[in-house]
């Protein structure tokens, strides 16, 4: 079982670059949304990428909630959350991308 997972991640894994590069994109518009803010990138991956989980997607984009909205968004698109086996390879390197955005965001509220 070990090893089927080992050659499963890895078969992943070499599939990515392709995958990644199709995205590109995308990653470009969500790092020009970062570019212009915190709320403009939550607002433009919340309404480009909808949630496939059925979490509640935060509404408070003040700059008092913004670390509290960006934790749930982090939670949301989290690459673990969203597996390669339930949602497809694509949306999980999407989300991966995604999450790595918003991590950037969060250093700037601790």
């Amino acid at each position: 079982k070990v090893r089927l997972a080992a050659d499963e991640a890895m078969k992943a894994a070499n599939m990515s670059g392709p995958v990644l590069v199709g995205l590109q994109d995308e990653l470009d518009r969500i790092k020009v949304a970062a570019k212009n803010g915190t709320g403009a990138l939550v607002r433009h991956i919340l309404h480009t990428h909808k949630p496939k989980t059925n979490n509640e997607v935060p509404s408070d984009f003040t700059d008092a909630g913004m670390r509290k909205t960006l934790l749930k968004v982090i939670r949301i698109y989290h690459q673990d959350k969203n597996t390669v086996e339930a949602h497809g390879l694509e949306w999980h390197l999407l989300c991966r991308e995604i999450t790595k955005q918003l991590n950037a965001k969060l250093e700037l509220y601790k």
